[in-house]
């Protein structure tokens, strides 16, 4: 693989975990992403929004729904990332 190859498939990657965020977000919902996760308030780098805002800020996990929402969505970036590399 050459270096333009490993750079296209990385920002392949980048943008199919935002969609997938993003689909992610939609499913959930706004009131049950209250419920289910809390916003970072005490750390000096992770409460930074940048330039995306509150649009994909999850937070931290408060309840079981939580975890296992975040579980499903780390699962499915892997998933698409190691389908990308492997193709």
């Amino acid at each position: 693989m050459t270096d333009t190859e490993i750079v296209r498939r990385i920002f392949c990657s980048l943008i199919s975990a935002f969609c997938l965020a993003h689909i992610a977000l939609r499913l959930v919902g706004e009131h049950r992403r209250k419920k289910w996760f809390e916003k970072r308030t005490r750390s000096w780098f992770f409460n930074r929004r940048g330039i995306l805002g509150e649009k994909f800020h999850f937070g931290r996990p408060k309840t079981k729904e939580g975890v296992m929402v975040l579980s499903a969505l780390l699962a499915a970036i892997a998933l698409t990332t190691y389908i990308i590399f492997v193709i």
